[in-house]
């Protein structure tokens, strides 16, 4: 009689664990205290800032989501090419970090989401 009742019990706490992540990993994305730059992506397809800056060595950058619609950042060099690191934050409230080496000078980040075009800012590394 008791395996009748507990069958349910352990039916409901498994859906109960599953609905919650099953306790693996965290609920919501943070941004790193020691990031050397963070970018925002916002609603209206762009990021939070225009410019930024960082100082040359390994940078450590932090990508956000705030806005409703995927996105990625993507670094472009002076000469136009894209470094191979990209940061994916596909959904609101993600955030993801990637450590960059880059060297002294202008960089552009932007997000090559279809549609996304106008999302473009300048990274300054002295």
């Amino acid at each position: 009689m008791t395996s009748r009742f507990l069958a349910p019990v352990l039916l409901a706490a498994a859906l109960a664990l599953s609905a919650c992540g099953g306790g693996s990993g965290s609920s919501a994305d943070t941004i790193p205290a020691d990031a050397d730059v963070t970018v925002k992506a916002i609603e209206g397809l762009k990021w939070d800032q225009e410019e930024y800056t960082a100082t040359a060595g390994d940078v450590l950058i932090a990508a956000v989501n705030e806005s409703s619609m995927p996105h990625n950042l993507y670094i472009v060099d002076s000469t136009g090419t894209r470094l191979p690191q990209f940061l994916d934050i596909p959904t609101r409230g993600k955030v993801q970090t990637e450590t960059v080496k880059l060297a002294p000078g202008t960089y552009t980040l932007i997000c090559t989401v279809p549609g996304h075009s106008n999302m473009k800012a300048t990274l300054t590394v002295t």
